[in-house]
């Protein structure tokens, strides 16, 4: 062996040594439950503090822990226990920083006479002291077969700027869905949760048609289940 290969295979024996040390040494860091950040977290219906107490209220994460025994995947969970949390990414620093991305769930209905809103996964989500959204009511008895497609169509209407300003109510009746709508008095029905998007889209260009004519005052039902046709009735 030349001295020169000699010594890199020296340095190179040093940068293992060191490597190793500084995995060992790193490890055995200790994480405070003060070092949680939260990042790219917009906080509505939830709060910083309600998180950070949950945290506190497990066994996963005690005052003092080594950062080698910390687990992750468990203060994930822990998180997500939260009503109003939908997803929580958590990652820690060289230097023993928590790091933690929440992001919260999104309610699309709100149901009248409960406690609860229809996220946008058709989960109910409850009330919050913290914040209040204003998504359309749901004003009948809904059944949780039904929830996943109230939470689709929930999402459509979000979505859509011409929906999201127009809709007020949903009412469930039988196969029908009955549309109360804001600043007007008639009813949209559309049959079932089948193909709504095309007839919301046939709605909005008949809505746009005669919106100046004044007829929209007289009408009581909109009836969108005919195909390339909107049919009024009046009373």
């Amino acid at each position: 062996m030349t001295f020169d290969n000699f010594k890199i295979s020296a340095l190179l024996f040093l940068l293992v040594l060191l490597t190793l040390y500084s995995f060992q040494r790193n490890n055995k860091i200790n994480v405070l439950n003060e070092n949680i950040f939260f990042d790219q977290t917009n906080f509505k219906f939830s709060s910083k503090d309600s998180v950070n107490k949950l945290l506190k209220q497990t066994n996963l994460f005690s005052n003092k822990i080594l950062k080698s025994k910390l687990n992750l995947k468990n203060i994930e969970l822990a998180i997500l226990s939260n009503n109003y949390i939908k997803n929580a990414d958590v990652s820690i620093s060289v230097d023993g920083k928590i790091e933690v991305n929440i992001k919260e769930k999104n309610p699309v209905f709100r149901v009248l006479g409960k406690k609860y809103y229809v996220d946008e996964d058709g989960k109910k989500m409850p009330l919050s002291n913290n914040f209040s959204k204003s998504v359309p009511l749901i004003l009948s008895q809904i059944d949780s077969i039904d929830m996943l497609k109230i939470g689709d169509l929930g999402k459509f209407i979000e979505q859509n700027k011409f929906l999201k300003n127009h809709i007020a109510s949903l009412e469930l009746s039988k196969n029908n869905l009955i549309f109360g709508l804001n600043f007007f008095k008639y009813k949209i029905l559309i049959n079932d949760f089948d193909n709504y998007e095309s007839k919301f889209k046939k709605y909005e260009l008949f809505f746009n048609k005669v919106y100046n004519s004044g007829i929209l005052d007289s009408i009581d039902i909109i009836n969108l289940n005919f195909k390339n046709q909107v049919i009024i009735q009046r009373s």
